[in-house]
C-alpha cells in the first residue's frame, strides 16, 4: 500500500464545490482504497519539517483533483 497528498474537492452543501489536501492511499494496483476524510492543515515539530510537508502538498497540485463522488 502506497499514499501521497491529493487535492480532493466535494459540493457543500450549499452546492459549490469545496478543495483540500487529503491524504490518500492506493492499493497495489495503484487505484484508489482510501483518504481522509477532512482536508489537512500541516503541524510540524520543525520548521525544516513543515517545509517538507508543504513541498510534498504543493505536488498535489500537479496531480488530478480526485471529486468525492468519484472514489
Amino acid at each position: 500500500m502506497s499514499w501521497n497528498y491529493r487535492v480532493m474537492k466535494r459540493k457543500s452543501e450549499s452546492g459549490e464545490y469545496d478543495y483540500g489536501i487529503h491524504e490518500v492511499f492506493y492499493n497495489e494496483k495503484g487505484e484508489v482504497i482510501f483518504w481522509t476524510l477532512e482536508s489537512l492543515v500541516p503541524v510540524c515539530p520543525s520548521e525544516e519539517g513543515l517545509r517538507e510537508e508543504l513541498h510534498l502538498m504543493l505536488k498535489a497540485l500537479k496531480e488530478e483533483t480526485i471529486v468525492y463522488e468519484d472514489v
